[in-house]
């Protein structure tokens, strides 16, 4: 039997070769993989003074993948909070509860990924007696 050499070159040039398909297949793998992963987005509620809480769900494909409760605004403006979340499009389901007792319901959307912070202006969603 008879050794015949490789035919793509010395030891080191596969070596370098193999090298370079692995970090390639790294870099596609990883790239894969950061546009699925959750990330934090920063969200703030702006809200009137009448608002004494909030209730948000946020919705993908018709399920809840997250909610959020506040009971009286701690801020002037609203509520904040950070909320992690796949990239995609999300539905805010949010309902606004009046110190009379009223609720008023919202829907906003929600792109993610986001830079910063998201704000959603709600202040006009509840009217108020002139």
């Amino acid at each position: 039997m008879t050794d015949h050499p490789p035919n793509i070159g010395p030891p080191s040039s596969r070596r370098r070769i193999a090298t370079l398909i692995a970090a390639i297949g790294i870099v596609f793998v990883a790239s894969r993989l950061a546009n699925a992963w959750p990330r934090t987005v920063e969200i703030a509620f702006q809200v009137g003074p009448e608002i004494r809480e909030l209730d948000a769900d946020y919705l993908q494909g018709g399920s809840a993948v997250a909610s959020v409760r506040f009971g009286g605004a701690t801020h002037l403006d609203g509520f904040r909070h950070a909320v992690r979340l796949r990239p995609g499009e999300y539905q805010i389901h949010i309902t606004l509860h009046g110190k009379d007792g009223s609720a008023v319901e919202e829907l906003r959307i929600l792109a993610v990924p986001t830079e910063g912070l998201t704000r959603f202006d709600l202040r006009d969603a509840v009217e108020t007696p002139e």
